[in-house]
């Protein structure tokens, strides 16, 4: 089975490495922190493109990033932490982007909806699921 080629767009070192090691726990080891917008881009054009990207609810340059990869667009997004209060809700923002937005979870990553979300992008990867 191919696996999912996973972006991690988050700001935070210390959620990096969580994201990171929680995507290496549930077996998706094609897993890449971004640095930046540049970086993130770069990533996006990748021979096969992104099948997920995490990003963080809070990202400074939330509405940057959504701008950038709907020109490549990932198969799906998924959200962590929480909206700012004032701040737009970039979930939102993603479906009227039309990406699709497999999850929202808040820190501290509540696991059993972390590892189905995960399944679930494995499953839609998976060269037997239909297209």
């Amino acid at each position: 089975m191919r696996q999912p080629y996973v972006l991690i767009h988050q700001a935070r070192p210390s959620h990096q490495i969580l994201l990171h090691q929680a995507c290496n726990a549930l077996g998706l080891f094609d897993v890449r922190v971004t640095e930046d917008l540049n970086d993130l881009k770069a990533c996006l054009v990748r021979d096969r493109g992104a099948d997920l990207l995490i990003l963080d609810h809070a990202g400074n340059d939330g509405l940057a990033v959504l701008e950038q990869v709907s020109c490549e667009p990932p198969r799906a997004v998924l959200f962590v932490g929480q909206v700012d209060t004032g701040q737009r809700d970039l979930a939102s923002a993603a479906r009227q982007h039309g990406l699709w937005v497999l999850a929202e979870l808040p820190w501290p990553l509540p696991m059993q909806r972390w590892q189905q979300a995960l399944r679930h992008i494995q499953t839609v990867t998976s060269p037997t699921h239909a297209h």
